[in-house]
């Protein structure tokens, strides 16, 4: 039961720099792309931040299921990489159908991974709730100087 935790231990380490890394560079673009003075807003442009930051928040947990499937590859579970992905998403979103099961070396794997599915999931919603929260105040900010300039 050592190696198995220990082993799932580490991809979790690793999923959380993925995902920590997608949210870095949410960051850093939304950040870098906005010009100061900048006072119109429009809804195509929350629309646009929106769903940039979902894509990429996204595309972050579809590395971590795909690093998961991977592993169970390695590990012999799973001979078809469509089998491993599968099996790795229900775990990841903690669906846990239980359709497909892992042998009893590695069946704590799957827990893990819906442990780590659930705190990147968390992260991603927060995030967005940051995002929205941070567009939110840009558009206040926007409806303040509209009225000022009047």
């Amino acid at each position: 039961m050592l190696i198995p935790l220990l082993v799932g231990i580490l991809t979790i380490l690793v999923n959380m720099v993925i995902q920590v890394l997608a949210v870095v560079v949410l960051i850093r673009y939304f950040v870098s792309r906005r010009e100061p003075g900048e006072h119109k807003a429009t809804a195509f442009k929350y629309s646009w931040v929106l769903t940039v930051a979902l894509a990429v928040l996204f595309v972050g947990n579809l590395v971590q299921i795909t690093i998961w499937a991977t592993l169970f590859l390695y590990l012999g579970e799973f001979q078809v990489f469509a089998t491993a992905f599968y099996h790795s998403t229900v775990n990841f979103a903690s669906l846990g159908y239980g359709d497909i099961v892992m042998s009893e070396q590695w069946r704590l794997l799957g827990a893990l991974e819906a442990a780590s599915g659930v705190l990147m999931f968390g992260l991603t919603a927060g995030t967005m709730f940051s995002v929205m929260q941070a567009l939110l105040r840009q558009h206040q900010s926007a409806m303040s100087h509209n009225e000022s300039a009047r």
